[in-house]
């Protein structure tokens, strides 16, 4: 029994010598850095991806984006951002809630991606018809988001989006964060509409004119509803975007610390290999790889004011 084992360890310690050092039983070069394997794990890493996107469309409930995005949290990153700039935090309004909500819906069901739909309406025709009269309004888009600080960093970093966030006109704000499929896939929408109030004209009648001849202008005051704080969303079982990146990383980890063994070890041996260099298909299955992981992350979409 105890040679049996014995035997089963040194095969093992063989494999794992063969795989991933420099070793005479593999031309001094680790079996995981040959060509073949490496095309091999190039169709594995496809495959998985191929699979994880037919599985997402046809069972979301499955495998899909599990977000952790909530309008409390855009509220308060959106609001720290503008605080820290100097300007005055925004307050929520229910009738920018609602337009941004419809116009994530119209995305969904008209499978869109854009401020603007193949219909024509703008940001502005959902703003109007939800009764919000404006004087200042701006829409910005982001999807396949899985937090929410992570939706406003990425309208930070990106000029267009940071200026729409940052801008000192606006006093109210409405989000929507919605689940659904677009493109065939599923994803999560966020919506940001910023928006000023309107002020209304005064009208002067006779009952209007008292003896100091003061004239009160109107600003409509924005009606906060908790209801529009948070939506119930469904999660996923397997967050797909999270498996794909884990997956990914996971991969190239374990290339790149092969690679550098590797090299050390030829290095410190002086051993000199007839083959070539393995660089080139390293540099291959990472870029497939890392293609893998950017397809997974989050996007903006310029913004709109």
């Amino acid at each position: 029994m105890l040679i049996h084992n014995e035997h089963i360890m040194n095969a093992i310690t063989a494999t794992i010598t063969h795989l991933f050092t420099p070793h005479h039983t593999n031309n001094h070069r680790p079996r995981i850095l040959h060509p073949e394997m490496l095309v091999a794990i190039a169709a594995v890493v496809f495959v998985l991806h191929t699979t994880m996107q037919i599985t997402a469309q046809s069972y979301p409930l499955i495998l899909g984006y599990a977000t952790n995005i909530s309008v409390e949290d855009l509220l308060f990153y959106t609001n720290q951002e503008r605080l820290n700039h100097g300007l005055n935090s925004l307050q929520l309004n229910t009738a920018l809630s609602r337009a941004a909500e419809k116009k994530a819906v119209d995305m969904f069901e008209d499978n869109y991606w854009a401020h603007t739909a193949p219909d024509g309406a703008t940001p502005w025709d959902f703003i109007v018809t939800e009764g919000y009269s404006y004087s200042y309004a701006g829409e910005n888009l982001a999807r396949d988001f899985s937090d929410s600080k992570g939706v406003v960093v990425a309208w930070m970093n990106s000029s267009s989006h940071r200026d729409n966030l940052l801008r000192g006109e606006y006093q109210e704000i409405g989000f929507a964060v919605v689940n659904g499929s677009l493109d065939g896939n599923e994803t999560t929408l966020v919506v940001q509409m910023f928006g000023t109030p309107q002020i209304r004209r005064p009208i002067i009648t006779n009952a209007s004119i008292s003896d100091t001849n003061e004239v009160a202008m109107q600003v409509p005051t924005p009606i906060v509803s908790s209801n529009t704080l948070s939506r119930a969303v469904k999660k996923p079982v397997i967050d797909q975007a999270s498996m794909q990146r884990n997956v990914g990383y996971t991969i190239m980890g374990v290339l790149g610390t092969v690679l550098i063994v590797d090299s050390f070890l030829i290095w410190k041996r002086k051993t000199v290999r007839i083959a070539g260099h393995n660089l080139a298909h390293f540099i291959f299955i990472v870029s497939l790889i890392g293609f893998v992981i950017l397809s997974s992350r989050g996007s903006i979409l310029s913004s709109v004011q």
